[in-house]
């Protein structure tokens, strides 16, 4: 009775033993945790930043790759337009505002190149606020042309254009 009770407790161990090696291979390799950033942290890190970037004056901006969390306050505002041809970045660049309001501009034409703060001729204007989505497509000019006291949000850019990916 007692090798009988024995070998039942051994089986049952390697089977235990055996779900869990399954189980294992079933989830993979253990992998990385991800990148968490609370809002009271993004918020100081950009109270506390300066211009680092210096892309745009009155904006303050944080890298955490692939994003950029950027924070832009009225006044001049440069238009811009990234193209493989223009700048070398032919990447879609989608924010979703997070704090703010004001009105963008995409499409249109810059009038002078030169002059970014020249803003953009035609497009379209939307009135934006927290929660919304922009997508800027390669070689599309875009433009806060006017922001009520700041803007948050959040920038990724995304290699070519994924509003009208290549066909198959």
């Amino acid at each position: 009775m007692t090798k009988r009770l024995t070998l039942g407790a051994l089986l049952v161990v390697m089977a235990a033993l055996a779900v869990h090696d399954l189980v294992g291979i079933a989830q993979g390799r253990v992998t990385p945790s991800g990148k968490f950033i609370p809002s009271t942290q993004w918020k100081k890190m950009l109270d506390d930043d300066k211009p680092a970037l210096g892309i745009v004056a009155g904006q303050a901006a944080r890298i955490a790759e692939p994003f950029v969390i950027r924070r832009r306050v009225s006044g001049p505002n440069n238009a811009s337009v990234h193209s493989r041809e223009g700048d070398g970045q032919d990447v879609t660049e989608v924010y979703y505002i997070l704090e703010g309001s004001g009105t963008y501009t995409t499409g249109g034409t810059m009038p002078d190149p030169k002059n970014r703060t020249a803003g953009i001729k035609g497009g379209r204007t939307n009135e934006i606020k927290p929660g919304d989505i922009i997508i800027i497509p390669p070689g599309t000019a875009h433009w806060f042309s006017k922001i009520n006291g700041q803007v948050t949000y959040v920038e990724a850019r995304f290699p070519g254009n994924v509003l009208n990916p290549p066909t198959r």
